[in-house]
């Protein structure tokens, strides 16, 4: 659609008079000021014209919007299990537990310490010294030698 709108507008610059003379002398071609104004004029008519044609592509996507969601949607197949599936009937919530293997880890936690949480990246590098935050010499921000 870009493409369309592009060529559309320059098909309208190239029928605006002194436009081929406002490209060769890159915006300041040898014409009288009322001629200028003009093409001046017409150009920005041209330009409006584009910018009109790509607000109403963009409207028109935008209403068309749904319908593309709805297509991308419908491509997903989405089936649940029966009423009388086992899976229904009876869920396993966090996956299935070994009673013995649970027994067994109860057991070996009795006797250890508790677990300590891992160091601080940069540890006692990262906490500013006793006496606050270094100062650096010199005056202030905002402030002359």
């Amino acid at each position: 659609m870009v493409d369309i709108r592009k060529q559309q507008y320059e098909a309208h610059l190239a029928t605006v008079p002194y436009f081929d003379l406002y490209k060769i002398y890159s915006g300041r071609p040898p014409i009288s000021a009322p001629q200028m104004h003009q093409l001046r004029v017409q150009m920005a008519t041209a330009q409006s014209a584009y910018q009109r044609g790509i607000d109403e592509d963009w409207k028109n996507s935008l209403q068309r919007y749904p319908e593309v969601l709805d297509y991308y949607f419908n491509l997903v197949e989405f089936k649940l299990p029966g009423e009388k599936s086992v899976a229904v009937q009876e869920p396993v919530f966090g996956g299935r537990v070994d009673p013995e293997m649970k027994r067994r880890e109860s057991k070996g936690r009795k006797g250890m310490p508790p677990m300590q949480p891992p160091p601080m990246p940069g540890g006692a590098f990262m906490m500013p010294p006793p006496g606050g935050p270094y100062r650096m010499a010199g005056p202030g921000p905002g402030q002359m030698m």
